[in-house]
């Protein structure tokens, strides 16, 4: 069974049409935080691995599924759950799949039992990026400690050894046969989710606050949500210091049900196009799992939503 989702956006084509925007004054490289401290004057002390330390009145913690910010919002370690998944991964010159039957020039989820195949071209079409995704469901989650790295390049025979089992269909074969140098990722997600993105004056976004499974690809999504709604928050045009708890509140307020809500769904997905969905796994089952499993990301008001939170901190 093949499912056509969504366009998409390559995650280096992003950052090499943003990063010329940034000012080089304001950025500094080479800076690895490695914990946070508080002040009795409320500020907080960021410091770093080479000994430096900055005082800032606010922390916004945006580093990622491996965050140290996010120990000291939640005052404990937080350890990352193994999903049970890999992804096995690509990217091919779109000229291998010339003569496939399917029409590989658009998004498409390949469907099997404890597997399956994402494809999508990249590179205005010119490149596929592929993904043959593989789960243990007989693991119970998180009873796995994955040692480091957690992204590897591994041969090609271990994912023809995977994949081999009957079923997929010719052009699913040929797709694998042109992995020829795929790298492995094994998994996580931040499970249980947090209760709270904020602690003091320090506020987490993105995959410190959320990190959640790859399946419905909209976990950067979610990022740029929360920085949407905070830097409408921070940057309204009457915004002072005297603000920032209130800021901070309204922020935690919107943002954890929604992107904790839309973790959920990312879990879910991955289950129904792997046949372990609650729905079943028959093709008509799948299809009615799917139908509006979207429905609460696309058509969501964000605007709105950061709107009235903005009222609710300064007024009309």
């Amino acid at each position: 069974m093949i499912i056509r989702p969504f366009q998409v956006t390559l995650e280096p084509s992003f950052l090499e049409a943003i990063v010329p925007m940034l000012d080089p004054r304001l950025v500094h490289m080479e800076q690895r935080c490695i914990s946070v401290s508080a002040l009795s004057s409320g500020s907080h002390v960021i410091h770093f691995a080479d000994g430096s330390t900055y005082e800032a009145d606010l922390v916004i913690g945006a580093d990622g599924i491996k965050s140290v910010i996010r120990d000291f919002v939640t005052g404990r370690p937080t350890p990352l759950a193994y999903s049970n998944s890999v992804a096995y991964r690509s990217v091919v010159p779109s000229e291998a799949f010339k003569d496939l039957k399917t029409d590989m020039m658009r998004p498409l989820c390949w469907i099997g039992k404890n597997r399956h195949i994402i494809s999508y071209p990249v590179q205005s079409d010119q490149k596929m990026n592929l993904v043959f995704f593989t789960t243990d469901a007989t693991i119970p989650l998180g009873s796995v400690d994955v040692p480091l790295p957690w992204a590897k390049l591994v041969s090609q025979d271990e994912l023809l050894h995977e994949f081999s089992q009957a079923g997929w269909g010719e052009d699913a074969n040929l797709i694998l046969k042109e992995m020829k140098n795929p790298s492995k990722w094994y998994l996580h997600f931040l499970h249980p989710p947090l209760s709270s993105y904020v602690r003091q004056r320090v506020v987490l976004l993105g995959d410190a606050a959320h990190a959640m499974l790859p399946y419905l690809g909209s976990g950067a999504g979610q990022g740029f949500e929360d920085v949407y709604a905070l830097c409408s928050l921070l940057g309204d045009a009457r915004a002072r210091k005297c603000h920032i708890d209130d800021v901070l509140e309204v922020y935690d307020s919107i943002r954890v049900a929604r992107a904790n809500m839309v973790q959920k769904l990312s879990t879910l997905m991955g289950n129904i196009v792997e046949k372990r969905g609650p729905g079943g796994g028959t093709n008509a089952q799948i299809q009615e799992q799917l139908r509006d499993i979207y429905h609460p990301i696309w058509h969501h008001d964000l605007k709105e939503e950061v709107k009235r939170a903005v009222t609710s901190v300064y007024g009309l």
